[in-house]
């Protein structure tokens, strides 16, 4: 797995299906309801390439709200790593985002600032998003390479778009969708700000219900498809991807599955603190 086929996969992850997992979605049989997290809540997952252990991460509530542009907000850290098993291999990963979002009820988890700091090997990229909801834009400032970086502006409109999301705010606001309405063979569509491309109607299928194995127990989940292009990309399979969510109030991510061309990828949950309620897990 070289550096090339780690930025497709990560890139891919972060824009469609972190997107999967909580996101600004827009669909009939889907309401919105309370945030169903907590300030100082904390997941934590390992990530699998085929049979190496290829790194951690971890999703952090601050346990204070803060101000920002005179709102409310959450602040959410997320921060990926790679393993030593990948560092033997010569490849070294240190990944973190940072984002404010609106704890008002009337504009809630609408996203005002978005950190990104990607390191891999020599190479580090760094980028700052501010949403600006009176002037209807996003500023992005970019600066990457491997020394001497210079950063490099763009503005993009914001009015042509509802509901758009940065990746952090796009990732936990599928966690105050009503899925209860949802029924197999629901599309669900998407639009977020990355990478300096607004991605519109990324498609989402949802296949239903099922009981799942996980490192902490077996529990219902919500399964869900990203609808990804597999012809002359690196995935495999007819739905190459698969999301699994609780079913139930929390609807934390449990499991990832992507089958590529050579070997497959999975990230799953490995333990939670300070839930809003208990995830039911039945141990073996």
């Amino acid at each position: 797995m070289d550096m090339v086929v780690i930025r497709y996969v990560k890139k891919f992850f972060v824009c469609c299906l972190t997107s999967t997992f909580l996101s600004g979605l827009h669909a009939e049989a889907a309401g919105t309801v309370a945030p169903p997290f907590l300030l100082g809540e904390r997941l934590e997952y390992q990530v699998y390439y085929s049979f190496i252990h290829a790194g951690t991460a971890t999703m952090y509530v601050d346990e204070q709200l803060h101000k920002f542009n005179d709102h409310l907000c959450y602040k959410v850290q997320v921060k990926g790593t790679s393993s030593n098993a990948l560092a033997v291999l010569g490849f070294k990963v240190l990944d973190m985002w940072e984002s404010y979002l609106e704890a008002d009820g009337s504009n809630l988890l609408r996203p005002h600032r978005c950190i990104t700091h990607l390191q891999e090997n020599g190479y580090v990229r760094q980028e700052q998003i501010d949403f600006d909801y009176i002037s209807n834009q996003a500023r992005v400032e970019v600066a990457e390479g491997n020394h001497n970086m210079e950063p490099e502006v763009t503005y993009h409109p914001l009015s042509s778009v509802q509901n758009i999301k940065d990746l952090i705010s796009g990732y936990y606001a599928l966690r105050s969708i009503d899925c209860t309405k949802l029924k197999p063979g629901d599309k669900l569509t998407v639009t977020v700000l990355y990478d300096q491309q607004i991605y519109k109607d990324v498609g989402i299928l949802f296949l239903g219900r099922k009981k799942i194995e996980t490192k902490l127990g077996k529990t219902s989940a919500l399964v869900f498809a990203p609808l990804v292009p597999i012809e002359g990309s690196i995935f495999s399979g007819e739905r190459p991807v698969e999301a699994y969510i609780s079913d139930d109030a929390n609807k934390v991510p449990l499991k990832l599955k992507v089958n590529l061309a050579v070997g497959s990828v999975e990230i799953a949950l490995t333990d939670c603190k300070g839930l809003k309620e208990q995830i039911h897990f039945q141990k073996p």
